[in-house]
């Protein structure tokens, strides 16, 4: 089954984010390039509204935001979220 639109956007997004982290010497796997979109996306002050087409600008924002977040390696959120992606990659599955 062919992947949809949506589908195909995310997954462009997610490869453009890994490019630019590897560009600035940072490898970031593509979970956790994911997860952090989904954060980013959906939190509220970040003004994403999911009602709507992600215009060009929108897009460049996200990944903006995303990318910052994915190279502050002193914020402990960071680590964080690395944390909950390994538990939801290596236990979510045993329940």
């Amino acid at each position: 089954m062919p992947p949809t639109q949506a589908e195909s956007v995310i997954r462009s997004i997610i490869r453009e984010i890994g490019q630019e982290c590897a560009a600035h010497g940072e490898i970031v796997s593509e979970t956790l390039i994911a997860f952090m979109v989904k954060a980013v996306v959906l939190d509220p002050s970040n003004g994403f509204n999911m009602d709507r087409t992600l215009m060009k600008s929108d897009v460049q924002n996200l990944v903006k935001l995303c990318m910052t977040r994915l190279l502050d390696t002193k914020n402990p959120s960071l680590d964080t979220i690395k944390m909950q992606v390994y538990f939801d990659m290596n236990y979510t599955n045993r329940a």
